[in-house]
């Protein structure tokens, strides 16, 4: 009887059993295995736990792992308990008993616990992997930065290298100077074209270089306002006390931050090239000076014998004489008109060349039937041509020189005329805008190439066409033209359709 009373009571045993089950399973969950193998170890001990014999279902459903043994046969849940984890349902605990077996009343508060410490332990399983994915992380972006860090010191290094080999090759001098004017880079092409060594230079002020240190001063005024100044021509000293001309480009040194380092200056030796230069405008000059003498001369000798030929053509009577005075005119009438073309040439590039503007108060009289009449010799029957379908120009008011502005139509009237298609038309005209009047002859026959349309304007170019090619002329016409148009403040440009026309056009601003 004595030892009955000493054996513990079965609701006490049971409540032992499953206190000694909740610290199993607490330890099996602390294990390392992975977290479904622990959930399966932990359903043995829950079974043990409460005593489940054969006919007993225990599982366990966690996110998308199922573990344990759900009945396979229609048979709900005895017992549930839910799995949290940071305050979201993840799963549940579930038992199914026998049909002849009834739940303890202990068994749910037992499951709740063990669902509480499965929800801890997958809360920490969560915690685990997202360390373990930050350390993965953490790792690829270390060697990703220790990659960049090295690629970036060895593109740092090859820099450099690449930086200090251009100092060293170039024919330009470079020399840079801290913010107080201290010479901190001198190159070898300075060295070499100064005279220095870079060791006597370096911490020397820039000004021993100058011929003249206020000019300098200036400069750094001009880079301070407009952040530096490209090709400037000056002069630096070398070692022996001798000039050197140079062109500089000198900018703002500065780091990544925008903070002004100093400066940068890198030079070209030109005095070889200005000493070329000053040659070359020697030789410019004589040759615009002969240009201009020769035509000159050969203009009024032209005239001339244009003058005497004409008077023999109106007394001979004999035809084959007649013929050849007549070839012998019209040559001089063209060398004439090269002449005169030189002439305009040399007068553009002479500099004495100016648009002495004054009101025109009937531009139809005061240039175009000059320009006409001029013409009448070499073209007799050119006013026969003329189509009227553009207007013409009347005696519209303007701005300009009535000498260059018929210079101008004589030669457009000469090139219609010229190169016009055998009994093509030639119009002219003008329209009235706000701010300018804009000018056209207009002609029909082989027209210019969309390529050829700026081309023809430049000095001595002749278009490739053979039935213009085949016409005589100097190819100075339409330069002159566009400078004329130029000086007195407009423009002028060339339509056309190939085989058809072609429409030169110019401005003349209002004034």
């Amino acid at each position: 009887m004595k030892d009955t009373e000493n054996q513990p009571e079965p609701v006490l045993r049971r409540l032992l059993d499953r206190c000694k089950g909740l610290l199993t399973i607490s330890k099996e969950l602390s294990s390392t295995l992975p977290i479904v193998e622990k959930l399966n170890t932990v359903i043995g001990h829950i079974r043990a736990s409460l005593g489940l014999k054969e006919g007993a279902f225990v599982w366990i459903e966690v996110d998308d792992h199922t573990c344990g043994k759900p009945p396979d046969f229609d048979r709900t849940e005895s017992l549930s308990a839910e799995i949290q984890a940071e305050g979201q349902a993840r799963g549940r605990l579930c038992v199914c008993y026998p049909d002849n077996v009834a739940p303890d009343p202990h068994d749910e508060e037992f499951l709740r616990e063990v669902a509480e410490l499965v929800g801890c332990r997958v809360e920490q399983a969560d915690r685990e992997e997202s360390l373990r994915q930050s350390q993965d992380r953490f790792k690829k972006l270390a060697g990703n930065l220790a990659k960049e860090m090295w690629t970036r010191t060895e593109a740092l290094a090859k820099e450099t290298s690449y930086l200090e080999g251009i100092l060293r090759s170039s024919d330009d001098m470079v020399i840079t100077t801290d913010l107080e004017g201290h010479i901190v880079e001198f190159n070898p092409a300075a060295e070499r074209l100064l005279g220095y060594r870079a060791e006597e230079m370096q911490g020397q002020h820039i000004n021993v270089l100058w011929e003249n240190a206020e000019e300098r001063k200036n400069i750094l005024a001009r880079i301070t306002a407009e952040e530096g100044v490209l090709n400037y021509e000056t002069r630096l000293m070398t070692k022996s006390g001798e000039p050197i001309e140079i062109s500089l480009t000198l900018s703002l040194l500065t780091d990544d931050e925008g903070r002004t380092l100093g400066t940068v200056g890198v030079s070209k030796d030109i005095t070889r090239e200005k000493a070329i230069r000053r040659e070359l405008e020697h030789l410019n000059r004589n040759y615009r000076e002969t240009i201009h003498f020769i035509s000159h001369e050969s203009k009024n000798s032209l005239i001339v014998i244009a003058g005497f030929v004409r008077r023999l053509l109106e007394t001979e009577t004999d035809p084959q004489r007649r013929e050849q005075l007549g070839i012998v005119y019209h040559h001089s009438k063209f060398l004439e008109a090269m002449s005169r073309d030189f002439l305009v040439m040399a007068e553009l590039e002479h500099g004495e060349f100016r648009a002495r503007k004054q009101p025109i108060n009937n531009f139809y009289e005061e240039v175009i039937l000059p320009a006409m009449v001029g013409l009448k010799e070499r073209y007799p029957d050119s006013f026969e041509t003329y189509d009227t379908s553009m207007g013409g120009v009347g005696p519209i008011q303007v701005m300009g020189d009535p000498s260059l502005l018929e210079i101008v139509y004589r030669n457009l009237f000469g090139n219609a005329l010229k190169y016009r298609s055998p009994g093509g038309k030639i119009s002219y005209g003008v329209e009235d805008r706000p701010d300018c009047h804009v000018f056209n002859v207009w002609n029909e026959g082989p027209g210019v190439q969309p390529e050829q349309r700026e081309k023809i304007f430049e000095k001595f170019y002749r278009a490739e066409d053979e039935d213009i090619r085949s016409k005589r002329g100097t190819g100075l016409g339409l330069y002159n033209i566009r400078q004329i148009i130029h000086a007195h403040g407009g423009k002028i440009w060339c339509e056309s359709v190939p085989g058809q026309w072609v429409n030169f056009l110019f401005t003349l601003p209002k004034e």
